[in-house]
């Protein structure tokens, strides 16, 4: 059976992540970004607490993003960091 660890919560720069992804589709970016502007900065805050973007830890200690892709990409124009989750 595999070990399963807790993910541990840290901040990052948004800028500093790598993709997993080879493509992102930059019309769903662009309508996250509009969705994202619509909110209030209270809002948002808590939009991306709920909706965390997962990431490893991987060679020479970079940070690869494993899902929400398009919702990294939206954020990397507006914030500089981020609560990620490490696993």
């Amino acid at each position: 059976m595999a070990n399963k660890r807790e993910p541990v919560l840290q901040t990052i720069s948004i800028m500093s992540l790598r993709p997993t992804q080879m493509t992102v589709g930059m019309r769903e970016v662009k309508e996250k970004r509009k969705r994202w502007r619509a909110h209030k900065s209270k809002k948002r805050a808590e939009l991306l607490g709920r909706r965390m973007i997962p990431v490893v830890l991987g060679p020479d200690k970079n940070h690869y993003v494993i899902d929400h892709h398009h919702m990294a990409r939206a954020c990397m124009k507006k914030a500089r960091s981020l609560s990620l989750f490490l696993s």
